[in-house]
């Protein structure tokens, strides 16, 4: 549940993370590219909008993330650990897998929220752009 969970989530959150091609420049925040806000027709109020959104979960998904590395850092020293134990290193692989699927809410959240401020002509024009930088990845 969780991997199918996870997998539909980042193909999803793929569209709101850093694809700001189309030019020599890159953009973590795609909604400020000059060429994506073009082909979107996107309105100031619409990219307004959508940064106000990125910036309310930016930090939340910051710390997640920040505690998520160390957690993982514990399981590494644990895990180097002659005596470790499996019901130790179980107890916090299920942790870190909790905190996975909470991050990955959140960051569903923030790109329905996102989606939401799309009309479905952008939202199509954002999946054709997020097609053409996996074809020029590949």
């Amino acid at each position: 549940m969780r991997v199918s969970f996870a997998l539909v989530a980042a193909a999803c959150l793929f569209s709101v993370n850093a694809f700001g091609f189309m030019s020599a420049e890159i953009h973590y925040k795609w909604w400020k590219n000059p060429r994506i806000k073009e082909e979107m027709e996107l309105t100031d109020k619409q990219v307004e909008t959508i940064d106000d959104i990125f910036s309310s979960y930016r930090e939340r998904i910051i710390l997640f993330q920040r505690e998520l590395k160390s957690e993982e850092a514990e399981l590494l020293n644990v895990l180097r650990k002659p005596e470790c134990s499996r019901d130790e290193v179980m107890e916090i692989t299920d942790h870190i897998e909790d905190m996975k699927a909470t991050l990955t809410r959140i960051k569903v959240e923030m790109y329905l929220k996102i989606k939401n401020v799309l009309t479905a002509e952008q939202q199509m024009t954002l999946h054709n752009i997020k097609e053409q930088y996996r074809g020029r990845k590949r």
